[in-house]
């Protein structure tokens, strides 16, 4: 506050503008989701994360139609994130996991959901033949 605050945008965080304001719900899809799966987790948790990926685009989207608050939308963020982690790990179980097997998804998947999931992949040497 002693730095800052003789500044009126420090003091005043309702008159912010609207590009800084969107990227504390944005920071899920931009920042935290890409830095869990930068640790290239494998199993119910690559599953969990792609859900996400994929999901909180979508939400950041479509929330702004129903509220303005940036708040409200980041914590639906973090509730997506959290009930991807939540439905794979509880739901799915160990036992439906197919682990990383280079197809993207499980085995009862429709094709193109292993498409997209397989296309999330992109980069990460499979292009280039890189098999286990």
């Amino acid at each position: 506050a002693t730095l800052f605050g003789r500044f009126d945008w420090y003091n005043n965080v309702a008159n912010m503008d609207t590009s800084i304001t969107v990227l504390g719900f944005w920071w899920w899809w931009l920042f935290i989701v890409p830095s869990l799966r930068s640790r290239r987790p494998t199993g119910l948790e690559k599953r969990a994360l792609d859900v996400a990926f994929l999901g909180t685009p979508i939400l950041s989207l479509l929330s702004p139609v129903v509220t303005k608050d940036t708040g409200v939308i980041w914590w639906v963020n973090f509730a997506l994130v959290a009930g991807a982690y939540g439905y794979f790990y509880l739901v799915v179980g160990e036992e439906n996991d197919d682990g990383d097997d280079g197809e993207g998804g499980g085995k009862n998947d429709p094709a193109w959901l292993k498409f997209v999931y397989k296309s999330l992949d992109f980069g990460s040497g499979r292009e280039r033949g890189a098999r286990r």
